[in-house]
């Protein structure tokens, strides 16, 4: 079997719960992809073979973010999906920056491709997996992608924008960097680069300015390269979770798993729409500068 046939990938901005929705889905048994110790060592492919330490036949045991859960003591130990950047900027082509850029009309190059696909086989087959599972928040790079795995399962997580807003401003690394410049480049036009130097100093705007480029462009991408695509909105994951899992497993040709169920039911889904600022403000921000 083709190892790299029909990969599973999760994209969307970050902090619309793509994190949690992609660890349940890629909780399943025959689901296997990059984890943290990919991200660490991307030159340690061996690595690898620590998921079957934790992840095999006989039992599961979950790494996961601790933004989401109460985690084990040696939760950081565990290997857990993890988007591994350091992995895909060391398997693409110098002029590709992976994770600071749209990828707006880029493709891979052939020795891209066969690099690429030599990694995550060898790293699915250290893991023992029959199949891959990615998760890559940002950007869509929905063409750059499918340029690697034309037959992928996109799955494209969204949420309310006014909540995603809010959800990025609290969050550290955000204050310090993506509120304060265009954090990723390559799909602004001269009018729009002008548009963001009026209002960069407001991070309300700021972050709604570029969270609506990142959805108009993912969206565009999505209808522009005919791709397999499932929007899934975080509002309905957290109305219903099992149900929302079961149309992403059905969409994706996946059979219900044990450790699907498992997971979810050890998730705390929470409603975190509800920890936004109820800011008329903040809304009216939004609302004007992101039409999604």
């Amino acid at each position: 079997m083709n190892s790299l046939a029909n990969p599973i990938i999760f994209v969307g901005p970050g902090r619309s719960g793509s994190t949690i929705i992609s660890e349940v889905i890629l909780a399943h048994s025959q689901l296997g992809g990059p984890t943290n110790y990919t991200e660490w060592y991307p030159s340690v492919p061996a690595l690898a073979l620590l998921s079957r330490l934790t992840n095999n036949s006989l039992w599961s045991i979950n790494g996961v973010k601790a933004q989401l859960n109460k985690t084990l003591p040696f939760n950081n130990a565990i290997p857990r999906p993890a988007e591994a950047w350091s992995f895909w900027q060391k398997v693409t082509r110098s002029d590709i920056d992976f994770s600071r850029n749209f990828l707006l009309n880029k493709r891979a190059s052939d020795s891209e491709k066969h690099k690429v696909h030599h990694a995550l086989s060898q790293l699915l087959m250290l893991q023992g997996k029959p199949r891959l599972g990615l998760k890559l928040t940002g950007p869509g790079r929905i063409e750059y992608l499918h340029s690697i795995f034309p037959d992928a399962h996109f799955i494209n997580v969204v949420r309310d924008p006014c909540a995603t807003v809010n959800s990025l401003l609290n969050v550290p690394f955000w204050q310090q960097q993506g509120a304060k410049q265009l954090w990723w480049q390559g799909a602004y036009s001269s009018e729009e680069l002008r548009t963001y130097q009026e209002i960069r100093h407001d991070p309300v705007a700021g972050t709604a300015f570029q969270l609506n480029k990142v959805l108009e462009t993912t969206q565009r991408e999505i209808e522009n390269c005919g791709v397999k695509a499932l929007t899934v909105q975080y509002e309905d994951f957290v109305a219903n979770p099992v149900y929302t899992a079961r149309r992403i497993l059905g969409f994706c040709h996946l059979s219900n798993d044990s450790r699907v169920a498992r997971k979810l039911s050890e998730c705390q889904v929470v409603d975190r729409n509800q920890r936004k600022l109820q800011n008329r403000v903040l809304a009216t921000k939004v609302r004007q500068w992101c039409a999604y």
